[in-house]
């Protein structure tokens, strides 16, 4: 699961309030479908599968790793046993996802800021001034240019906002403040802020500088940057078929980011008041005017590349109707994980247990479900990704090469690291209320006594922040779905970040509730049957956000 920094949304959630949530009761799309369910689902399986995955042989699972492979061959083999059909390449369960992997060379990396005027060298510090970032696109790259201060960097129409109004950026290196303005929607705020290098790269900018906010700050700070080592881990692109690695920026050929103190230096040191434009970003719609700053910054990045394969698995239950089978309701759930890690002196192996083997576990108990009782009327496609932990590249990869004519994909549910430690009664539909997925979570729900609860953490965005979001850039209807906070769930969630998210703890050892996995397995066939089998395909709701940015089906007048 790609999210806030652990320490961060742990403290988050033990904030929250403690008492159950309260059932989300307002439905768009009122059409009920009765569910038809197969046998029973089998939490001796789920236990079986998770086990296999988060085995210490599989060394953390990461991407373009032996581990990884073995980990996607084996859920390839457990589809075909279940009568799962192919939809990879080729006839095959696989999708081959070519991967650029780079490591930076901190050694020829630098970075300096000279005034224009005279030439005086400002001296920033290496790990206390500033950090220079790798790249996945070039071995060396050298940067030197003007700089324009663009305060957050933001463009959205939608709020009659462009923070690069009246700022020439072309040929220059844009220095913006990292995250997003505050009183905002956060999943658009979360948005706006994942398109800020694609808004630089179109107005011909080519390098970025960030300086951090006070609560950019807070939530992950410098020092944990430097210190966590997280700047020496692989980074990764996927390849287009010219070789070339994808990118939304081309334009920005190299990036740096400052320190608090490094961003003082470079502010005052053009004149403007530090303290004063902290105040204001700080503040709602954080107005920060833009400026031409008195620089020239130069970057200098070397990263080590090699090319790297990891596969998608990728599997088909047809439908039964003849119209309505050559529509597709996607079942997605991540099989990386992070692999082995050098910040812990005795256990070094990222299991993921939780952090994905549960969901890649539950959606094949999902098939098994689905294929022994009656057929659905829609297809249902499980697309097992691989690189969510990069950036979610695998889902990317697929959404903009997909194995189908994408006009087939009408629905999605995401499965990313339920939390399977205690007996939840509701769940969370990050972003059901943006379309009519929503009354089919509503009715699952309701059928096994549970409640669709409200997004307990909303400042985070969370629905554009797993892979599902890969689909709904293509224009599908599209939700995320935990466990709720319920029974214990609260407690639950912040004890895993705090102490086992993104750490080796995350493993078989931490008192797995496998009933509790084989009723989140029970929910998702639900949701998916009654995707599958109601007249109308999921639809975003009139004037959403996202179907207005990605052009997807709308509820009617």
């Amino acid at each position: 699961m790609k999210t806030t920094p652990l320490a961060a949304l742990s403290a988050l959630m033990l904030a929250a309030a403690c008492s159950a949530p309260a059932t989300n009761t307002e439905t768009l799309d009122t059409e009920t479908t009765e569910t038809v369910t197969g046998p029973a689902a089998d939490a001796g399986a789920i236990e079986a599968y998770m086990a296999y995955l988060a085995d210490d042989a599989l060394e953390g699972r990461e991407a373009g790793t032996e581990g990884y492979d073995k980990a996607a061959a084996y859920v390839a083999a457990e589809m075909e046993k279940l009568g799962v059909a192919p939809a990879g390449d080729d006839g095959t369960f696989f999708q081959t996802v070519p991967l650029q992997r780079s490591y930076r060379i901190p050694d020829n990396l630098s970075f300096s800021v000279t005034r224009t005027d005279t030439g005086e060298d400002l001296g920033f510090e290496m790990n206390v001034d500033q950090v220079v970032y790798g790249s996945t696109r070039d071995a060396e790259s050298s940067i030197s240019a003007e700089a324009v201060f663009v305060g957050f960097g933001i463009v959205a129409p939608d709020l009659g906002r462009d923070d690069y109004a009246g700022l020439d950026v072309d040929g220059k290196i844009v220095v913006s403040l990292a995250g997003t303005p505050k009183g905002i929607q956060t999943e658009e705020r979360a948005y706006y802020g994942s398109q800020k290098a694609t808004e630089a790269s179109k107005r011909g900018a080519i390098g970025s500088v960030s300086i951090p906010t006070p609560t950019r700050e807070r939530v992950y700070s410098f020092a944990r940057l430097v210190g966590e080592g997280r700047l020496e881990s692989a980074r990764m692109s996927w390849l287009q078929p010219d070789g070339e690695t994808y990118s939304r920026a081309p334009n920005l050929k190299a990036a740096a980011g400052l320190s608090m103190d490094g961003g003082r230096k470079l502010i005052e040191g053009a004149g403007q008041d530090f303290d004063a434009i902290m105040e204001t970003a700080e503040a709602d719609g954080g107005a920060v005017a833009g400026f031409d700053l008195p620089y020239t910054i130069s970057i200098d990045q070397a990263s080590a590349l090699d090319t790297v394969e990891s596969d998608n698995v990728i599997g088909m239950i047809e439908g039964s109707d003849p119209d309505l089978k050559n529509e597709i309701i996607v079942l997605t759930a991540h099989l990386d994980h992070i692999g082995l890690s050098q910040s812990f002196e005795d256990d070094k192996i990222n299991n993921g247990a939780l952090d994905n083997a549960a969901g890649v576990a539950t959606m094949l108990d999902v098939a098994r479900m689905v294929l022994a009782g009656e057929r659905p009327r829609r297809s249902i496609m499980l697309l097992i990704v691989t690189a969510e932990e990069k950036g979610l590249l695998g889902a990317q990869y697929f959404a903009q090469n997909p194995t189908v004519d994408p006009s087939r994909i009408v629905g999605n549910v995401n499965l990313d690291m339920p939390v399977l430690t205690y007996a939840f009664e509701d769940v969370v539909a990050f972003g059901s209320d943006r379309s009519t997925i929503e009354s089919a979570v509503q009715q699952a729900a309701a059928e096994m006594d549970m409640t669709l609860s409200p997004d307990p953490f909303p400042d985070q965005g969370l629905f554009t922040r797993s892979d599902h979001f890969r689909l709904v850039e293509i224009g599908v209807p599209s939700i995320f779905l935990a466990t709720g906070f319920a029974n214990g769930g609260q407690e639950a969630w912040a004890t895993h970040f705090a102490q086992n998210y993104h750490r080796p703890s995350d493993d078989m050892q931490n008192n797995i509730d496998f009933d509790a996995a084989a009723r989140f397995a029970e929910i998702n066939a639900r949701i998916a049957l009654n995707l599958a089998n109601r007249d109308q395909r999921p639809l975003w709701n009139k004037d959403d956000f996202f179907a207005r940015q990605f052009n997807g089906p709308q509820v009617a007048e």
